[in-house]
């Protein structure tokens, strides 16, 4: 009777809940006293879970996609410049609460740091205007892949304004994009262009106002990284831009007489669709850059050019000609090698910094050794 208490005390024991049982193995290996693990193959949701970062980076390049072909949908209706207004006043709405949250204060920590957040949000205002223009003149696709030829570009300015590394790769990069920006633009001195071979196409012009806004964000993503050196905030980065470049494309919408009011219906629909779309995007990249290596990140990127051209194709039925698709090809496989370098340089500087550190504790570990062995003996 005792006998049975004890064995069930120790059975309820055991199964209480919490508790990791350790299933006790049988048939043969029971014999030979083994047990086996047994591995359970990951469902389908453990992978997308997994692979969470990559699936954002994808949703984010297709919220942008929309985005631009929003702005492309709505040229007809609104300016260029009110439509660079209402995304800047809209992005506006996003830091302020955040830094107030934060306790952050707006003053600049010196002048250099002012002088720095005033060019980044003039530098970014000249960008985001010069591709709208760019999105109104030409293929929305086309316009998107110039614009991905950015960070082979911010090698150069990197070593103008930093001082950093620039070599025959880099160089023969910056050639590449250049070659795929004039298949992609076919200037008319060279393809040919109007009735008498003269007269300059709206395909060049939006070609040449996306490669400037090409320029003015190698320079901006150049002026960024400098600001993270001086541990600037980057809501505060966020909150200069989107004032400055605010009033400076209000200043020149009354400057130029573009205001007008917005049709009742979709066009309002659209640019209130515009401004969600791209807050959307940007949240997702920032959440996947704290998922995966930036390097993967802006390889994943540049699916947004094929999203563009797709959406392009079924809702307007334009698509590129062969000299702009290897056009295209060139600018993004220069992009892909120049994010693939710098993934190797980055990961080459660990390695060489491990090794250093390696050997440095192995001196350490032989000094007391050493001066053991140089102490007299007794």
């Amino acid at each position: 009777m005792l006998d049975h208490r004890q064995r069930s005390k120790r059975i309820s024991f055991a199964d209480q809940p919490g508790e990791r049982q350790q299933s006790q193995p049988t048939g043969p290996d029971s014999v030979l006293g083994e047990s086996h693990d047994v591995e359970i193959p990951p469902t389908l949701r453990t992978r997308i879970y997994r692979h969470r970062g990559v699936l954002f980076v994808l949703i984010a390049s297709l919220l942008s996609s929309f985005h631009y072909i929003i702005v492309k949908v709505v040229k007809d209706d609104v300016h260029a410049m009110e439509v660079s207004f209402l995304r800047f006043f809209l992005q506006l709405a996003l830091p302020v609460p955040l830094m107030t949250y934060r306790g952050i204060s707006p003053r600049p920590e010196s002048p250099k740091v002012l002088l720095l957040l005033v060019s980044r949000s003039l530098l970014g205002m000249v960008a985001l205007i010069s591709f709208f223009y760019a999105l109104y003149l030409t293929r929305a696709g086309d316009a998107t892949a110039i614009l991905y030829g950015s960070p082979v570009l911010v090698g150069v300015f990197g070593r103008v304004f930093l001082k950093e590394a620039f070599g025959i790769i880099d160089g023969l990069l910056v050639g590449v994009v250049i070659g795929g920006v004039l298949l992609i633009s076919q200037p008319p001195f060279l393809f040919g262009g109007g009735e008498d071979g003269g007269d300059v196409s709206d395909q060049f012009v939006g070609a040449m106002f996306s490669f400037l806004a090409c320029v003015c964000i190698s320079i901006t993503t150049v002026t960024i990284s400098k600001l993270g050196q001086l541990r600037v905030s980057s809501i505060k980065i966020v909150l200069y831009y989107a004032t400055i470049a605010s009033l400076g494309t209000a200043l020149l919408a009354t400057a130029i007489d573009a205001w007008s009011i917005p049709k009742c219906g979709w066009v309002r629909i659209a640019l209130v669709g515009m401004g969600i779309l791209n807050c959307l995007a940007q949240i997702l990249i920032t959440y996947s850059l704290s998922l995966e290596k930036s390097v993967f990140v802006a390889i994943q990127r540049t699916n947004e050019v094929w999203f563009v051209y797709l959406l392009e194709f079924f809702i307007f039925g334009v698509s590129p000609n062969l000299w702009a698709f290897l056009g295209v090809i060139l600018v993004l496989s220069a992009s892909i090698t120049a994010s693939l370098k710098k993934m190797w340089i980055s990961k080459k500087k660990g390695l060489a910094k491990a090794r250093r550190l390696s050997q440095m504790s192995s001196r350490i570990s032989e000094e007391p050794t050493e001066m053991l062995e140089t102490l007299p003996e007794h």
